[in-house]
């Protein structure tokens, strides 16, 4: 019975340490990562950071000289941060590579882009 106790309280120790790493996406996050995922042309990396007191995610283009994409947690477009002719994005989130924080990576193809 003392084995039975210390099998189950083990396995519940591991199943609260696995679930305490789990990252809980909002549905729109997970629905654009998973059409990136099946385009051959499309994000090399997604990343979340807080900005201005908010998690923002950050979609990094996979060549040239496309826009970078800022979204808010509500999946609205916030800005275009870097990329285009002159690599400074739109203007509308100058100081986005200053004020950024914390940031994670949360999603990066396991396909090579093709340079």
């Amino acid at each position: 019975m003392k084995k039975l106790l210390i099998i189950i309280v083990t396995y519940g120790m591991l199943a609260v340490s696995c679930s305490a790493n789990r990252v809980y996406l909002p549905r729109w996050l997970h629905d654009k990562i998973l059409k990136a995922e099946r385009s051959a042309d499309s994000y090399t990396e997604v990343w979340a950071y807080r900005y201005n007191r908010q998690t923002v995610y950050l979609f990094l283009p996979g060549c040239c000289d496309k826009f970078s994409e800022l979204y808010n947690e509500k999946g609205d477009l916030m800005c275009l941060p870097s990329g285009g002719i002159t690599g400074r994005g739109d203007g509308r989130c100058n100081d986005f590579f200053k004020k950024r924080k914390d940031g994670h990576l949360l999603w990066k193809p396991q396909r090579t882009p093709i340079d």
